[in-house]
């Protein structure tokens, strides 16, 4: 079961980050907060810079999986390997179905920005190829790329804060039983020469196969400030 906080700030490797709640209006998974949060440090473990894209999917129709999706996500990926010659690509995603019919998914895409400095034509072939699919055309939300520097704390923490509006609880839930409602890519930190990672981000709080099923949990230490973190109300 994931855990909901309604905090402001979590603190996590030991850094605050900003959660957009709304000033504690509604809640944020802590496990989705922790992909985001996770993918981009070990991603900024291999590359000096990287290069975080959004955008949104709506399927055509219902679906009770995320197939679709996972197989679109090995499609770009390929492309991203193909064309701009990247080794990884780190990714989030999350599943919401509220008053449509069918589901849409906020999708976060993090890149190495020493092989792709402007996301414009990576966009166009996306929104050709789902099109193509027989879905809509995707939703570029404004601003939709930021690039962070390795060494640029405050843009992590502002990159952090605007993905962690992918982490809301509400939308999500409403899915089969053995569908999950978020996933990640599970790129490993980067080790130095004596084995020790580079960074001080912990691994998932649960790993998660391509098609966005849940594999087995693994258990993250989140390191959570009490005077920060404020826990959602008990039943």
């Amino acid at each position: 079961m994931k855990r909901e906080t309604f905090a402001d700030v979590v603190e996590l490797d030991g850094m605050p980050f900003r959660v957009n709640n709304g000033g504690g209006k509604h809640s944020c998974y802590v496990e989705i907060l922790s992909v985001i949060h996770d993918q981009l440090e070990a991603m900024l473990s291999y590359h000096s810079k990287v290069l975080m894209l959004r955008l949104d999917l709506h399927l055509d129709g219902f679906s009770p999986d995320n197939h679709e999706l996972s197989r679109f996500i090995e499609k770009i990926k390929r492309r991203y390997q193909e064309h701009y010659r990247g080794k990884r690509m780190g990714y989030v995603w999350v599943r919401e179905l509220e008053r449509a019919k069918q589901q849409h998914y906020h999708l976060a895409l993090y890149l190495d920005a020493n092989k792709i400095q402007h996301p414009a034509r990576l966009i166009n072939w996306i929104e050709q190829r789902w099109q193509s699919r027989g879905h809509p055309k995707p939703f570029t939300p404004k601003n939709c790329f930021s690039v962070i520097n390795r060494k640029n704390d405050s843009c992590k923490q502002a990159v952090f804060e605007r993905l962690s509006y992918l982490a809301k609880t509400r939308g999500k839930g409403y899915r089969c039983k053995d569908t999950n409602d978020y996933s990640g890519s599970r790129i490993k930190l980067k080790k130095d020469s004596a084995g020790d990672v580079t960074s001080q981000a912990s691994s998932h709080p649960r790993a998660e196969s391509n098609d966005g099923k849940s594999d087995q949990p693994i258990h993250k230490h989140l390191t959570v400030s009490r005077r920060l973190l404020r826990e959602s109300p008990q039943p």
